[in-house]
């Protein structure tokens, strides 16, 4: 069996929503969206957002936000770069017929 190495960053943060931006400055991040989709699910959101790497590559984050039991927002996030985004994708096809 082949190993599939995808380096993955996830990060996670809790912070309140109050915190979450800082005043009167653009997220950095804005300015390297390329495609941005949102799903609601339950009490949980899932972002999906292409963004460009600083060589011009696409790169897709993943990320899923909550409210926990004290009202502290987390958002858990992966990374995941173009050059593994088929392994990715195949791998998680395969996986679908064990949710049907």
């Amino acid at each position: 069996m082949r190993i599939l190495r995808i380096w993955i960053t996830i990060r996670t943060r809790a912070f309140t929503a109050r915190h979450s931006h800082t005043k009167n400055k653009m997220p950095v991040n804005e300015k390297e969206k390329v495609h941005s989709q949102m799903l609601r699910s339950g009490k949980k959101t899932y972002f999906f957002d292409v963004k460009k790497t600083s060589r011009g590559d696409n790169y897709l984050t993943i990320a899923e936000s909550y409210l926990d039991k004290d009202g502290k927002k987390i958002i858990n996030r992966i990374l995941l770069f173009k050059d593994q985004f088929a392994d990715f994708g195949n791998m998680l096809m395969g996986l679908k017929e064990y949710f049907q």
